[in-house]
Formats: structure tokens, sequence, C-alpha cells
């Protein structure tokens, strides 16, 4: 070689493809007669070293390897580790030495082989038997070997040296037990005919390399997903080799399949919980069974096989294994699972599989949890909101949930079979507060977070949600259906700031239009009523205002409560429009353009078995018939299959219906209440009066009202009244009197 120039060497070895770095030097040294280290000092690397190059290779040594070979330097640095950095291994920043990979515990560079390769490559083998992802050769069906079969280490077939053997495909290793003459010698068992476990040309474990081959060959934009790929196949991987070791008596027939295609038997020493193997992955055993010698190519390719299975599906077991995986890593479920450490335990397994376990487990913990990790829903997720986004949602949340979704959540049938009336505003209350709990971290729980919707009673409206009104049912629905819809708040929000009206409209701030409510009492023909009936619609109009029910106010009747409940079920469509009206003008003169009331839509949430009855399903044709056909509430809960809270509930999100008519206005005065409302509506008495020239006694004919009554409403409309003069001639009405009282009586 001394005769060569070092600008480049005139015998070329081209590298295989996927060859390694190491596999392709040692090779290019034993075609120059020559060893690893004399290639590299004639190319003017003499202080680099094998191992470190295959890790990562400097500019310098890039620029050398490319002088001397002629290999494009894109070709050397894709036969080194550092290809597949941060992906299937670790290098650490700056430095040439790995770290824990993202999947399985190794942290070195020893190979596993298949010694058909080694025999028709002539010793050469490919940068993926480096990584720890390799256990089986898809080529020649073997199962890969880890060790020597003779010293029992990680054979160096690559590496020569002048002591070392000479011939190829070679073990490396120095003989750890024999000395001559104080110099060690190398153990140079041949390695082409060492022992390896056939593989059946279908089985699962072939299926599985396939498919790992194929993630690692992904290109650099596609590596993300199949990252979290190959992090779920190790999630599922160690803790299948966890149970082996627990809970292998109770282990689907799969699993057993798996071990008799890696040859019958299952080394004894699994991973622990942690992942990492009772035997260190760095190959350092001093033990020379074969048993021992295949232990970790046995723990990749069984786990990753059956990994494979649970995470894609498609085997009629798959479920079965995936049930297994997780009940041997949590021997001890319990009703009170603890959601949070089980995230921990699954934190690094992807986005999905973290999802299905979760949604596995669900049915298995507390209300809390299933909605702080979603875990009812379709798309279980780690908590991700902060406290400041907690906050957030707190202000477009009414206090109690809106009438619409509570009408959805409250069950009808347990409603009904219990045969007891429910504090509904505090589940309404309760459910509003659950809705802050969804992806929230831990240090504001519900507890905590109801309040800042004004809600105080925390605990009881809690214990309204869970312990009476779902009691002995399924809170699945409940959860879901709370955590979808706070999570589509946080996406989409809402036009209304409840947090805003709450500071803002309160008993004392709230104005109540006097003059017009009068107005409608006259059109009417209704009775004024007195302070308690102002209390009543005041109650009713911060409700529609604050989404909240108000306390009761001070000198309150005592038969305030359940006012305001009939108030819900039975105000007149006419009075429920003045009410909302009054609450258009109120949010007017503080300047929020808002609505006075909404909802989120209904496709916010899917994949959800409503207990109760979605506004949408409602035969609102049939319900208007029951209503016109009925004086009381009870026949038309049996002719709709609704219970009276549902039919109140309802009431409040479609301005079309309402209950039955009683006694909540008084005795209604007038003869054809339809016909007053009518002639006395403020544009139609206008046109009477001043278009038509009618007087207040033919409106109040028309009417059926007393004029008084006419005359009051048009002071109230600010419309003056005509004035005669002694000129003017007489109505036609007073004429057509005066003509029958005076002429055709002859003056009696």
């Amino acid at each position: 070689m001394s005769m060569w120039t070092p600008d480049r060497i005139p015998i070329a070895l081209m590298p295989m493809p996927g060859e390694a770095l190491d596999s392709w030097l040692s090779s290019y040294a034993r075609r120059l007669r020559t060893t690893d280290r004399g290639l590299l000092h004639h190319i003017g690397l003499s202080t680099a070293r094998v191992d470190h190059m295959l890790l990562r290779l400097t500019e310098p040594e890039t620029h050398a390897l490319h002088k001397s070979t002629g290999i494009p330097a894109e070709v050397l640095r894709a036969m080194t580790l550092d290809s597949y950095n941060r992906f299937a291994v670790n290098i650490l920043p700056g430095r040439r030495q790995l770290e824990r990979p993202p999947a399985w515990a190794c942290r070195s560079t020893r190979t596993r082989y298949c010694p058909a390769c080694l025999r028709e490559n002539d010793g050469r083998g490919p940068l993926l038997w480096r990584l720890p992802w390799a256990f089986a050769c898809t080529q020649h069906q073997l199962l890969l070997a880890d060790f020597c079969p003779d010293c029992g280490r990680p054979p160096r077939p690559w590496k020569i040296s002048f002591t070392g053997p000479r011939g190829i495909g070679a073990c490396t290793r120095d003989r750890l037990d024999h000395a001559v003459k104080g110099r060690r010698r190398p153990c140079a068992t041949d390695l082409f005919h060492a022992p390896a476990n056939a593989l059946p040309p279908n089985g699962l474990v072939l299926r599985a390399q396939n498919r790992v081959a194929g993630l690692l060959a992904a290109t650099p934009d596609q590596r993300p997903g199949a990252l979290i790929e190959l992090k779920q196949l190790y999630a599922l991987a160690w803790r299948v080799l966890r149970g082996l070791r627990t809970n292998r008596d109770h282990a689907p027939q799969l699993v057993h399949t798996v071990i008799d295609e890696c040859g019958g038997t299952f080394p004894s020493s699994f991973p622990d919980g942690s992942g990492q193997s009772a035997y260190h992955l760095s190959g350092n055993s001093s033990s020379g069974s074969e048993d021992a010698a295949s232990l970790q190519t046995h723990h990749v390719a069984a786990g990753t096989a059956l990994a494979q299975v649970a995470l894609r599906g498609g085997h009629p077991e798959h479920q079965r294994l995936f049930e297994w995986i997780v009940q041997s890593n949590h021997p001890s479920v319990a009703h009170d699972l603890n959601l949070g450490k089980l995230a921990i335990r699954w934190r690094d397994s992807g986005p999905d599989l973290f999802a299905r376990v979760m949604s596995y487990q669900d049915p298995h913990t507390l209300l809390h949890n299933r909605l702080r990790y979603a875990s009812a829903t379709p798309t279980p997720r780690r908590p991700d909101r902060s406290r400041a986004d907690i906050h957030r949602r707190a202000t477009i949340i009414p206090a109690m949930l809106w009438p619409g979704w509570a009408l959805r959540l409250l069950p009808v049938d347990h409603l009904r079979s219990q045969g007891r009336v429910f504090r509904v505003d505090a589940f309404r209350h309760g459910c509003s507060g659950l809705l802050l709990v969804p992806g929230g971290p831990a240090d504001l729980p519900y507890v905590r977070a109801a309040p800042l919707l004004g809600n105080l009673r925390a605990a009881r409206d809690r214990e309204s949600v869970e312990q009476r009104v779902y009691r002995g049912m399924d809170l699945a629905p409940l959860a879901s259906a709370l955590a979808q819809l706070a999570r589509a708040l946080d996406e989409h929000g809402s036009p209304i700031d409840y947090a805003r009206r709450r500071a803002t409209f309160t008993e004392t701030t709230v104005e109540l239009n006097s003059d017009a409510y009068r107005r409608m009492v006259l059109q009417y023909g209704w009775l004024a009523g007195g302070e308690h009936r102002q209390q009543v619609m005041r109650w009713y109009l911060l409700l529609l205002l604050t989404g909240h029910s108000p306390p009761t106010p001070e000198r309150a009747a005592t038969r305030f409560a359940w006012s305001c409940t009939e108030f819900r079920f039975r105000a007149p469509l006419p009075l429920r429009a003045f009410l909302r009206e009054q609450a258009e003008q109120n949010l007017a003169a503080h300047g929020i353009d808002e609505p006075v009331t909404w909802e989120p839509p209904a496709h916010w949430v899917h994949d959800v078995d409503w207990p109760g009855i979605a506004p949408e399903q409602v035969d609102a044709a049939r319900l208007r018939a029951a209503l016109d056909s009925s004086d009381t509430i009870a026949p038309v809960t049996e002719a709709t299959g609704m219970t009276a809270e549902h039919l109140r509930l309802y009431f409040e999100i479609d301005d079309t219906v309402t209950g039955p008519p009683d006694q909540l206005l008084g005795k209604i005065r007038a003869p054809d209440p339809a016909t007053r409302a009518a002639v006395l509506a403020p544009r139609r008495l206008r046109e009477l009066y001043v278009t038509e020239r009618k007087t207040t006694v033919e409106i109040a004919g028309m009417a059926k009202c007393a004029a008084t009554t006419v005359r009051a409403l048009l002071a109230l409309d600010g419309i003056p009244l005509h004035t005669l003069s002694p000129e003017t001639e007489p109505p036609d009405f007073l004429r057509t009197w005066l003509h029958r009282e005076h002429v055709e009586s002859g003056g009696r």
C-alpha cells in the first residue's frame, strides 16, 4: 500500500445496499490485505475509531473516505446509525455515544446476525442488524442470532486485526478464559453455521418484522408517523413480556403460537415494569448456553409480533390479546382506578394507543377522571388545558347547563321509574360545573372550578348529578357528552360572555319596563298582579340573561319557588316574548351586542346514546295537540312520553308552545282574549284610531272591552285622543242609537 497515492485507492469495493459502515470497512480492509486500523491509517484517519464512525461521521472523516474511495458522502452517511438518529436510536448531541433509544433498552452498537446472510454475502451485513428492532431475517426466514454460540458474547464478525482470524464470518471476540503467553487469542468461531431458529413463512414473527422494516424505511417526512407506531408497538411489546412472566396461564392461545414460532421455549428472564430487561442489552452475559445467548432476540420477536396483532387488529384474537396485555399490566383493576397513574405508565405509547387504553379502563374509573381524560369519548386524550384555559372556558358557560342539553342528558325512564321530584336546577348547575373538568390541570378539580361559574354549592350539585339523577345508571353518556362539549367550546367559543353578564345583571340592576308590562296586561285582559308577579318575572328575566337560577329575593312569598317552576311551564307565549324583549333592551342598555340566549349546536357531540330527549326528536305537532286538548300536565306527559321537567326544559327553547293555563295570571277578564289581543295590538290600534278615525267606544266594541281600556292603551302608546267640536257630526253608532231611542220608540 505504500506505493499507492493517498488521494485514491486503486482497488475499489462498492458498499452493498443497506450495508453497515463497519461491515464495508472491514471487507475493504480484507480486500486490501490489511486491517481496519491499517486502512484508516492509510487514508489519514489514524486516530479514528470504527465504532465511533459507525455512529456518526465527522466532516473530516467523510471527506477522507470520499477522497480515498470515491464513495459519495451521502452514501457514507447512510451507512451510519446517524441516519436513524431520534428515530430508531438516540445519539447524544455533540458526542458519539448512544443513549437510551425510543424503544427497547439497547445502548450499544452490537449486532445481531443471520448466518445464512453472512454465508451468501462473504461475511458482510446490513445496518439494520444494528437496530434494536431487528429480530428476524425475512429473506431466509430465520430468527437472528444475538451471540456467538461458542463464547456466548456478541460477535464482531467484521472487525479484523493482526492478531485476529484472517477468515471471513468468524467471531473476532477475545477469549476471556484463555491466555497464551500473556496475550489474548480470538474466539474464531465460524458464524456461517451458527444455529438459528427457522420461522414459519406466513407466521406472525415474520409479518411483524416486515412491518417494522417498512416503518424503519420511512422517508424523513414520514418518520414522525412511523415513530408513533413504533412507540405503540414497543409500549405493547414489553407489556406482553411482563404478562408472560406474571399472567402466562391466562394468555390467549395466540401467545403460545408465537412462542412456538420462536422455538417452542422461552427464556425465563423478562423485562420489568420500566421496560428495562433483566439481561443488560450490552450483552455482558457470561453464560454460554444457547438459550441465554438468544434471550433478547426472543424478547423482541415475540413482543413485537404480539404487539403488532394487538395494535393493528385484523386477527380474530386481537381484542382478547389487547385485554390480556392491559390486564397483565394492571392486575388489580378497581372501580376507583387512578387514571393519572395509568396515563403516566402509558405516556410514551402514542395518542391512538393511549386513547384505546383509556377507553378500555373508562368504565372502571370515577366520573371526574373520565371527564379529565375524556375517556368515555371516541377520542380520549391527555389533559392539555392550563388554568387560564379553564378560566376562559368558564366565561362562556352558563351557571346552569343549557336547557336543550339538559333535556338530552336528563334520563327519562329513570326519572319516571323513581316517581320522585329531583332538584333539576341542581343537576343543571352540577353539569355546568363538570364542563370545567375535561382536559384541566390536576390542581383545578371540580370543587375549585365550579365557583368560577358562581356555583357555590358544588358538592350538592355534583351529588345531584351522580347520586340522585344518575344513581345506579351508566355515566358514560354524560361523561362523553360533557367532555366533547367542553372540547368543542374551547375550539369554537360562544357568542355570549356569561362572566360579564353574571357581573352586570343582578336583582338590583336588571330593568323591567312597567309601562310596557301594563300595556300588555291591558291588551290581553290580564290582571296586573302585585309584587309577587313582579318578582317572578324578574327572576325569569335574570334566568334569560345570566343562565343562572337567581336566589329567592327578600320578602318573597313562601310559594315563590313553586311559582317560578309553574312560570317555566305555563307562562303564556306573549308574556315569554315580552320578557325576551326586555332582556334585549337590558343588553342594549349596557352596550352588549349578544343574542339573549344561545346553545351549542347538536353536531358538536356525537356517538352518544342520549338518556333524555334530544330537542330535534320532539314531535312538535303531537305536543301541540296534547296541549290543546288538556288543562293539566298529566295527559300531556302521557301522550308525549316526556316528564314534566322535560316539558319545562323544552318550553325554554321552543317559543311556539307553552303549558295549559291556570291561575298563574289570575282570572282572565276578557270573554274573547284572542280577538281582544289582536284588536289592541299597537300597530292595529294605531291604524284603527289614527288612520280609520274610529272612536275609543267603537274600538272597545270591536275588542269587547271598556273604552277606558282603549284610552289607557292610547296614552301608553303616545297617541293623543281626538277632540270633538260642536260642529262635528256625531259618529254613526251614536246617530243610530239616538234614532232608535228617540225616533223609533216615539220618544218614550
